[in-house]
């Protein structure tokens, strides 16, 4: 089987596991690409789950048993929801504003598929670690533990959270080899997927239809601009900001409080916790920034809480859990102790953030985003999630960086606008949160 076609029978599978959960009559309120994107996104948090779960156990990996037990853990969360039936998405005519964002979409994916296909897109860490653990594991038909440990592979980061090479290594297991360029192709197949699961999932009536798929098309362009310019193909970048992207979207919509909806919010973000290490820290802001419009309701906070939590921290559980016991985090990270802080690079730090991002395409992807959110006027409550954890990556990002003893520059530059991918894409988000109008989780009109 080709690698392209292992990609697409593992997508399948991953609809598949998670179709228990998004087949419920409350995900109608969601456009039906959008439910399919979903589950297949749902589906694959619950397969890496369940791979993570296998080789603590010491059991093997088998694709049908892994796809079955995902499944069975997608319909037991399914099962005790007991939320009722919400109305079906309203059809409606295509907006012009929704065709022209279409197309624009269409082009940013397009022409993130030929760089690449080119070899333009292409990211080093594929190749250093993302790929060579994704075969091990593979070939291992689970985690292994002592190829991680070894102590010449310490610097393929070893702690790093398992999502993206498990996923690989289900798919190796699909194909019966590791395909590298199936791994590259991830970058345009994900954000095709987002630009199809985006305005849908955003809209929750059918007046925000144009408005919904403009700003996913400006989110979509972002990342594809960033992504070529910056090599993300391979890497575990565009994982994490396709679960962050949709979760996020689902926590702006109307109906944002409603059980199955922050649910699935909280699959999502246990995607985007074990994807890359900065996901848990998104995942855990984006949680509390939810939940803070809940506390005038206390009686339901508890149960928000566990929905929004609980997914992502069974999650990266699961993974402490099997790395504790096998003395995988032994090692300490290569950036430095976490406790110390090298202030005096604070100034040098954001010169170097400031040059790179200006090097990423002339910072456009960064820049136009903004521009059309200060354009919009001020931004409304409804904005203030997406914009709250557009801060929280920058703080992050600056904290990560503060760590390094030496002269962090070249590692800014060759990280930086990978770790700031997130932020043009929040903002298109809290642009299209502060002009659909309304608080998240109150049902209201939206203007076209």
């Amino acid at each position: 089987m080709s690698g392209i076609a292992g990609l697409a029978v593992t997508a399948l599978l991953a609809a598949a596991a998670g179709s228990p959960l998004l087949s419920r009559a409350a995900f109608r309120g969601l456009t039906a690409p959008a439910r399919v994107v979903l589950s297949a996104a749902a589906g694959a948090v619950l397969l890496s789950f369940a791979m993570t779960l296998f080789s603590f156990a010491g059991v093997s990996w088998n694709v049908a048993f892994l796809a079955g037990t995902a499944a069975l853990i997608a319909a037991l969360a399914a099962r005790g929801l007991g939320i009722p039936a919400e109305p079906r998405a309203a059809r409606a005519a295509v907006p012009p504003l929704a065709s022209a964002a279409a197309a624009c979409s269409i082009a940013a994916v397009l022409a993130a598929a030929a760089a690449t296909e080119s070899g333009a897109a292409t990211s080093v860490d594929l190749f250093f670690f993302w790929g060579p653990k994704a075969q091990q594991f593979a070939a291992a038909r689970g985690v292994d533990a002592a190829y991680l440990d070894e102590f010449f592979h310490r610097f393929m980061h070893p702690y790093y959270p398992p999502l993206v090479a498990n996923l690989q290594a289900f798919a190796a297991l699909v194909t019966g080899r590791f395909a590298w360029g199936a791994a590259l192709a991830t970058f345009p197949l994900l954000l095709a997927a987002l630009a199809i699961a985006l305005p849908g999932t955003l809209r929750a009536a059918a007046p925000a239809r144009g408005l919904a798929a403009a700003a996913s098309a400006l989110a979509v362009g972002a990342v594809a601009l960033i992504g070529i310019r910056a090599g993300i193909a391979g890497n575990g970048d565009m994982p994490l900001v396709f679960f962050e992207a949709l979760a996020v979207a689902l926590l702006l919509r109307a109906d944002a409080r409603a059980p199955g909806i922050e649910l699935l919010s909280g699959i999502l973000l246990a995607g985007a916790a074990t994807a890359k290490v900065e996901g848990f820290v998104f995942a855990l802001a984006a949680a509390a920034l939810a939940l803070v419009p809940r506390l005038r309701a206390p009686d339901t906070l508890p149960a928000s809480a566990v929905r929004l939590l609980a997914p992502p921290v069974l999650a990266l559980g699961a993974w402490f859990l099997f790395g504790g016991s096998r003395g995988l985090f032994r090692q300490s990270a290569e950036y430095g102790p976490f406790g110390v802080l090298h202030l005096e690079h604070a100034r040098g730090i954001t010169a170097a953030i400031g040059a790179t991002l200006a090097h990423t395409a002339k910072a456009l992807p960064y820049i136009v985003p903004l521009a059309c959110l200060v354009a919009a006027g001020r931004p409304t409550r409804a904005a203030l999630l997406p914009l709250g954890l557009a801060a929280a990556v920058v703080v992050f990002a600056l904290f990560a960086y503060l760590h390094m003893a030496g002269d962090p520059r070249l590692w800014i530059e060759w990280s930086a606008p990978r770790v700031l991918m997130p932020v043009p894409v929040l903002l298109a988000l809290a642009l299209y949160a502060g002009r659909a109008g309304g608080e998240p989780g109150r049902e209201g009109r939206s203007p076209r």
